[in-house]
């Protein structure tokens, strides 16, 4: 259909993490991704970004190989509990209170022991415990050594499990206005 020879053109398309058993080889980390082109004379980018369903949606942050997580009958709503703000340049001087607001947007009561929060580099901050009614936020204060920084960032929200349940990112200009709350 496009004229390409055997050997030429793409071909053997398959993501490169939660592979599937044939393909469970060529799992690796940090190898998401896409194609991107660029077209100087336009002064424009194009992305190709694939999708697999048989792609797990949890892996494993060492091998690349999929998590085992519950099944569709088990599974917690979607994003049940959300980040809705945090408070990443905090006024005054370091060691400074960075905060992180969750929102339980279920209909139910959900129980954050053994839950987490997670900056960019991975460090994470385990939930003591309390539950979260229905509708209810709570604020979270951050302690070493979880840190946002004033550089742009992320923050993830892991369950029990460390099964992301959600995640945010914000930008240097975001995180340059002091004592402002970044609104999710």
């Amino acid at each position: 259909m496009f004229g390409f020879s055997p050997g030429n053109g793409v071909h053997d398309i398959h993501m490169n993490q939660g592979n599937a058993q044939q393909f469970l080889g060529d799992d690796g980390v940090w190898q998401d991704g896409g194609l991107l082109l660029s077209f100087p004379a336009l002064e424009q980018w194009v992305a190709i970004l694939l999708a697999f369903q048989s792609q797990a949606w949890h892996t494993d942050d060492r091998t690349g190989h999929a998590l085992a997580g519950p099944g569709p009958e088990e599974a917690p709503p979607d994003q049940r509990v959300r980040i809705v703000a945090a408070l990443v340049n905090p006024t005054g001087p370091a060691p400074e209170a960075e905060t992180v607001t969750l929102l339980n947007a279920s209909p139910d009561r959900v129980e954050l022991a053994g839950w987490s929060l997670a900056d960019q580099q991975k460090r994470r901050l385990v939930l003591d415990g309390g539950s979260l009614p229905p509708g209810e936020s709570v604020r979270i204060p951050l302690v070493p050594p979880v840190q946002l920084g004033n550089r742009g960032g992320l923050i993830t929200l892991l369950d029990r499990d460390g099964l992301k349940v959600d995640g945010v990112a914000y930008t240097k200009a975001q995180a340059d206005a002091e004592g402002w709350s970044l609104v999710f």
